[in-house]
């Protein structure tokens, strides 16, 4: 009976020195328990491992799209999608199911607030011009509520104080210019991604800047779009980037069900050519954030 107890301490210590030799790995230090993991942002990005995956007791506090971490207590990987840790495994189709199932069979509650009833035949209720397109959108997001026409540098998004001039309505022309909402301000967006050599690397590609087509839109125009503010899908030069909006993402061609924007991203969505149509969280589309949040499929796995 010893004998064999002992053979199987040594057959466990053994796998766990299997995965603690995979790649140039980080040990997290050890502590309590805690799974409320956030993105990295900033200057953050420069404590995440360059190389490897993190392995400890409990979820790192920070995590980047695509970092891998190592749960030393169930010897199981786990894979960060954008929101949450999902198991980095065959079993991750499983675990989506069985998370959107516990969603539908949640008790739903919707409740308006006075300020939200309109009355017919209100002029506030017969929007003109551009509140038509933007009907998704807090009045606040543009506005002062309350007085006089004016634009609001405080509201989200908050780029009007990050070197873009301030905005401003022409009332002869019909333009606005220098719109936050019409301009994406240059950033970096950094991810995990397996190499050649098998190993997840750090990434970190540049994202936003130029002008672009709607900087000065028209109030009465009807065009614009997506492409008001960046390509759609979006571009940026020869970066690293472009392989997740290529048509060709996941070894699918633009209508596959890979390339579409809502297979990584929470606050769009796309018919089923690639080309968004459909902005669906307005709130997390305005809030000067790159919002990446898979829905991991196993075959995604031989590059995340």
């Amino acid at each position: 009976m010893k004998h064999r107890q002992y053979v199987q301490a040594i057959i466990g210590a053994l796998a766990f020195m299997v995965i603690s030799s995979c790649g140039d790995q980080s040990s997290l230090q050890q502590g309590s328990v805690n799974n409320n993991t956030t993105m990295a942002k900033g200057s953050e990005v420069n404590a995440l491992p360059v190389k490897g995956k993190l392995i400890s007791t409990t979820a790192p506090l920070k995590a980047v799209f695509g970092m891998i971490w190592v749960n030393s207590v169930e010897n199981r990987e786990y894979i960060f999608d954008g929101a949450q840790w999902v198991p980095h495994d065959q079993s991750v189709g499983d675990f989506y199911k069985a998370k959107e199932l516990k969603a539908k069979s949640a008790p739903k509650t919707v409740a308006l607030t006075q300020d939200e009833v309109c009355v017919d035949g209100d002029p506030s209720c017969t929007p003109t011009g551009a509140h038509g397109p933007h009907v998704a959108f807090d009045c606040k997001i543009c506005h002062k509520v309350g007085g006089r026409l004016s634009f609001s540098r405080t509201s989200s998004p908050t780029a009007y104080g990050t070197g873009i001039p301030s905005p401003t309505f022409n009332a002869t022309a019909k333009t606005c210019s220098n719109i936050a909402c019409h301009f994406v301000p240059p950033g970096q967006f950094s991810f995990y991604s397996i190499n050649g050599d098998g190993e997840a690397y750090l990434v970190t590609v540049n994202y936003g800047g130029g002008t672009g087509a709607g900087t000065t839109p028209t109030w009465t125009g009807t065009s614009g779009g997506c492409s008001a503010c960046h390509g759609n899908p979006p571009r940026n030069g020869s970066d690293g980037s472009n392989v997740w909006h290529s048509g060709n993402h996941g070894g699918q061609g633009p209508t596959g069900a890979y390339n579409q924007c809502q297979f990584c991203h929470p606050d769009a969505s796309s018919p089923g050519n690639g080309i968004a149509d459909t902005i669906t969280v307005p709130a997390l589309h305005t809030n000067g954030i790159v919002n990446v949040q898979a829905v991991f499929r196993s075959s995604c796995f031989s590059c995340h």
